[in-house]
């Protein structure tokens, strides 16, 4: 037998509702009628009691309103079918859920704590009731009937827009070891007036699908020394901005905890990964990132994806608890969501930008410094004539240039040489000889030299002071620990720059997208950060990156 519910939603007493059901719009079948109600209220774990303490954080009001809610109904896993009285559903008149739409019921979006013994009154045959219930919130369906499995398979996008942040059904295994993710209903539950209902709630624990980070800083300057100095002057560090790198924009709607009886917790680099006392887990399967990585990628100018440093920045992003992406790949990617800090090099005064260059794990001041180094290196090697081979001069440092390397190459923070082709110096215009076993060889083709110094040792330029930093975000893991990276559900990231050591890693053209961040080899450069973890839950984390 289909089993249908006849159902309205109301704020506080529904009592009289049931003088108002038209037994007309009734569904047509044998079986005796009955009206019944259920009161639902809905907690997240960012209010009661916790909120008070340091591993809480209540967040913004944007991030606690509800603009709607719907409540999924199934029976065993399987839809439980609803209909509305006079409403256009399906095709069929048919779905397995119900819309509660709160925008209108105060000036503002409700908080979730508004959501409080709401009474469901609902036309049913006599047994016939659902035994479990999910809440999904300031989202919208986008079929009409669901299983539970078809539920834990939704993906949703996890930053506001005008229905706010999506919020679904706490995931945790219970106190038996079962998972639980849909709330069970019993008959104890189901009243026969609105206030036997309010005397048996269900209660629903929901948490947002996605997690937010911050980035402040120790120094309200925001202007740190590297701890070196270049030609007797003190090298500073300038924190502009940060975006976030390897970021989802989205998760599954249910927490995915598939696998969950074979997590120690071990793997994660923190024991307690769920706690049934407060309906929560502290971990999940992610989404692998779609390929081509649609934020797989940042630029030192992006101005979109950049925030300014200070509590009240803030980037949300959807959960991402893998280290590497294996899929047909020889070698694994490292898609660990990280923070991109993005700095400049300067002087005490906070402003003045000091260009520095490396080679060979020297430093110099400016581009210029690095290419007179360069030249007097390759001068012996690469000469040119204006004579037609009677006098050779040798290479200068005018007749090479700086060239920014394939952003998708392993070391793309470097940079290579070519011959200058400005219209100023324009050296592709002279004759070239190599200098090869006591003679003179002519370079028939200019692009075998540009080929050869492509081929020596590649500097870097910090152009402009241009710098970055970066930092994987560590989950619950130990300091000390490889595990625990990752970024889960409803929990913030506050990460705070407490002091920086060496010069980041060098940026020679800000408008080039790179797609992997790396550090310069054999050169120490990180910044020191704490991280605090709220669920809004926190735990307190500080490592050096």
């Amino acid at each position: 037998m289909k089993k249908y519910l006849l159902i309205s939603l109301a704020a506080i007493s529904l009592v009289a509702c049931a003088e108002k059901l038209d037994d007309t719009s009734s569904p047509v079948e044998k079986g005796e009628l009955e009206t019944s109600y259920i009161a639902v209220t809905l907690k997240s774990d960012d209010m009661g009691t916790r909120a008070d303490s340091d591993d809480y954080d209540r967040g913004i009001p944007e991030e606690r309103a509800v603009k709607n809610a719907h409540f999924f109904f199934f029976k065993d896993g399987q839809p439980f079918v609803v209909t509305d009285n006079g409403s256009v559903t399906s095709p069929g008149g048919e779905k397995n859920y119900l819309k509660l739409d709160l925008s209108g019921e105060t000036p503002d979006m409700p908080n979730i704590s508004d959501i409080k013994d709401k009474v469901l009154v609902f036309r049913n045959y006599k047994g016939e009731y659902p035994n479990q219930i999910v809440a999904v919130l300031n989202w919208d369906p986008k079929a009409y009937i669901y299983t539970l499995s078809d539920l834990r398979r939704v993906i949703t996008s996890v930053g506001n827009d005008e229905k706010g942040y999506v919020m679904s059904n706490s995931v945790y295994v219970d106190a038996a070891g079962q998972m639980v993710d849909a709330v069970a209903i019993t008959e104890s539950n189901i009243g026969t007036s609105a206030d036997e209902a309010k005397d048996h709630p269900v209660t629903l624990h929901v948490e947002r699908v996605g997690a937010k980070v911050v980035l402040t800083t120790g120094r309200s300057d925001n202007l740190y020394p590297v701890g070196k100095t270049l030609q007797g002057k003190e090298v500073y560090v300038k924190i502009l901005n940060w975006e976030l790198y390897n970021d989802h924009e989205t998760s599954y709607l249910l927490k995915n905890i598939d696998g969950y009886k074979d997590w120690t917790g071990d793997e994660f680099g923190f024991s307690q990964w769920n706690d049934y006392n407060w309906f929560r887990s502290y971990w999940a399967n992610s989404l692998y990132l779609t390929t081509p990585f649609p934020n797989n990628s940042f630029s030192w100018n992006d101005d979109v994806k950049n925030q300014a440093p200070g509590p009240e920045s803030r980037i949300y992003c959807g959960e991402n608890t893998k280290q590497v992406d294996d899929r047909n790949y020889t070698n694994p990617i490292d898609i660990r969501t990280k923070v991109i800090v993005k700095a400049r090099l300067v002087e005490s005064d906070g402003m003045t930008p000091v260009e520095i260059s490396n080679w060979y794990g020297q430093d110099f001041l400016g581009e210029e410094g690095l290419l007179e180094q360069v030249a007097n290196s390759l001068k012996i090697s690469y000469y040119y004539s204006e004579d037609g081979g009677v006098t050779f001069i040798g290479l200068k440092p005018e007749d090479i240039k700086c060239v920014a390397r394939n952003p998708e190459d392993e070391n793309a923070y470097e940079v290579y040489f070519q011959l200058n082709d400005d219209p100023i110096h324009n050296a592709t215009a002279k004759t070239w000889y190599k200098y090869l076993d006591g003679q003179y060889v002519k370079f028939d083709d200019i692009s075998i030299l540009n080929d050869e110094l492509a081929s020596v040792q590649p500097g870097l330029v910090y152009k402009s002071g241009m710098t970055y930093y970066y930092t994987d975000i560590k989950h619950l893991g130990k300091p000390d620990t490889t595990t625990g990276f990752g970024v889960v559900r409803n929990h913030v990231y506050k990460v705070n720059i407490t002091s920086v050591s060496g010069y980041g890693t060098p940026y020679y053209d800000g408008d080039i997208k790179y797609i992997e961040p790396a550090k310069p080899k054999d050169i120490v450069t990180f910044v020191a950060a704490q991280i605090y973890i709220l669920s809004w839950r926190v735990v307190s984390d500080g490592y050096d990156v």
